[in-house]
């Protein structure tokens, strides 16, 4: 158990760079710890404040027909399904896709040992998440029902054990993936593939069921039933919790530790077989000579920052996500009026919302699917090569802004046109959606690179720790943000104003500070390149 605490502890300094800020007399390092967990803080409050109100709001409704405990089951089992979700992507990468594996694996240590550490660094990191959820929801029903002392003490004890069985289970699909795909030639696009199938059939399912939970809003005992049979384990959490029964909690708590160590154990007996065959290269039998092609530098450099982020299916579905869940709602709302969502949703006038807020909801995904706020960071100890090689150092930064358009541009253009469908929208506001999205795929694309100059991750073991957790992509992501809410609560206090108007000059001015990145780039970005 000593040898599983350790590697653990190791891989979460590790991964949030917390070992190097402890230690280094380097200001800027210091300076660059204090910004991310300035990041961090400013994320956790805003969900937390998030889930308090989104709790509050139900408790009143589930008050009134006197069935509280669906506030602790709903908001367990959305926990559940979040970290069910994000874990799927990501556990390929944390269990097999560091770069410290022979170090790792020569160390007199049992593999199910190095394989429990990897799937307890998840639980961690999941925890953390649940906690900024559950918490709030726990004070919630703490004031509307006034429990025993009891609930305090089962609250916290059962909290440590929520995300444990959906992050094995996650665990188990993502390791099941890399198996199937590692059986393949091409393995690593199978295992993309295969990753982006399971998710998008998580959100059409996910779909289908808050649908039936609108159907059953006031059916307490239906609703209680339908989240009980998804999920049983949240029928012993709300029993022991809520009735602060101790052999409900036991059984919980059981089934959670034993799944844990039985799958460590299980995926421990075959977790070098899968190293193994994510780690080989297959190459064709047959191989044709071919005349050799010349390309220019800035195309060259495209090329290779494009293969590098396909071969990374971890890279593609972090910043991808967003471009999914992006075209899935595009492709749905052809099938589904605005008119009709809005009566499900109990939002009469939605329809008129998207059409004004539409340029802005397909910017919001393009922030959300940022590739250059790490695709400096992901060079690691290879970027001596990118400085010492014979080309300009802007071309190898717009060759990642180029990468980061070609994932954002095309999809959005293309949902663009199917919301201008669905939507009916005229002509302004057609081509406000088509140009808003784009100069915000420009801004994305320019501001990863600058704050990644600035907040530069080489010293990686997993990309995991480049993708999700570094300080470039958390400033990148909450500046994107901002650039979006800033409008939307613009657009809402002149809501007497021609919002189309807005619209154009919320595009003159984004495209204004574009131009001044860009021009940043050209003339700051060569000589931060060279200082890293």
């Amino acid at each position: 158990m000593i040898n599983i605490w350790r590697l653990t502890k190791i891989q979460l300094l590790s991964s949030f760079g917390l070992n190097k800020a402890l230690h280094t007399r380097d200001v800027k390092e210091r300076r660059k710890f204090l910004l991310l967990s300035s990041g961090i803080l400013i994320g956790v409050v805003m969900i937390a404040v998030f889930s308090f109100g989104y709790s509050f709001m139900m408790a009143q409704a589930f008050e009134q027909i006197g069935r509280m405990d669906l506030l602790l089951a709903i908001m367990m089992a959305v926990t559940s399904i979040i970290g069910f979700f994000t874990t799927i992507y990501k556990a390929s990468g944390v269990l097999f896709g560091f770069k410290d594996y022979d170090l790792v694996m020569s160390l007199p240590i049992p593999t199910s040992h190095v394989v429990a550490s990897r799937v307890l660094q998840l639980y961690v990191l999941n925890l953390f998440f649940t906690v900024m959820v559950m918490l709030p929801a726990g004070v919630v029903y703490a004031l509307k029902v006034n429990p025993q002392a009891l609930y305090y003490l089962f609250f916290l004890i059962a909290l440590m054990f929520i995300p444990l069985l959906p992050i094995i289970a996650a665990t188990i699909i993502g390791a099941l993936i890399s198996w199937i795909s590692s059986r393949f030639k091409a393995s690593r696009m199978i295992s993309l593939i295969l990753t982006i199938v399971v998710i998008v059939g998580v959100m059409i399912g996910s779909s289908r069921i808050n649908g039936n939970e609108q159907v059953l809003v006031d059916m307490s005992a239906q609703l209680a039933g339908m989240i009980y049979k998804l999920y049983p384990l949240a029928a012993m959490y709300v029993d022991a919790v809520c009735s602060y029964r101790m052999v409900p909690l036991l059984l919980f708590i059981a089934i959670s530790v034993l799944a844990f160590i039985l799958f460590s154990t299980i995926l421990g007996t075959r977790y070098k077989a899968i190293h193994t065959g994510l780690s080989t290269s297959h190459a064709s039998r047959k191989y044709i000579m071919k005349p050799l092609k010349t390309s220019s530098p800035f195309r060259a450099l495209y090329k290779k920052e494009l293969r590098r982020y396909i071969s990374s299916p971890l890279y593609v579905l972090n910043t991808g996500i967003g471009m999914i869940i992006l075209l899935v709602t595009s492709i749905a709302l052809l099938f589904i009026s605005t008119e009709k969502l809005g009566q499900l949703i109990e939002i009469p006038q939605l329809s008129d919302y998207l059409s004004k807020m539409a340029p802005l909801v397909v910017s919001l995904f393009v922030i959300l699917s940022c590739t250059a706020s790490s695709a400096i960071s992901l060079e690691g100890n290879n970027l001596w090569i990118l400085k010492s090689s014979p080309v300009s150092k802007k071309a190898i930064l717009l060759s990642k802004v180029a990468v980061n358009l070609t994932v954002t541009i095309p999809v959005s253009m293309i949902s663009c046109v199917m919301l201008m469908i669905s939507l009916r929208t005229g002509w302004i506001e057609s081509l406000l959606l088509l140009v808003i999205p784009l100069i915000y795929a420009c801004y994305s694309a320019l501001m990863g690179v600058i704050v990644n100059l600035k907040l530069p991750n080489l010293e990686w073991t997993s990309e995991v720790t480049v993708i999700k957790q570094s300080a470039s992509v958390l400033v990148s992501m909450f500046t994107g943000f901002i650039s979006i809410v800033v409008p939307c609560v613009v657009l809402f206090l002149l809501s007497h104003v021609n919002g189309n108007l807005i619209l154009l000059g919320i595009g003159v001015l984004m495209l204004a500070v574009c131009s001044v990145m860009y021009r940043y780039i050209q003339t700051k970005g060569e000589k931060l390149f060279q200082s890293l």
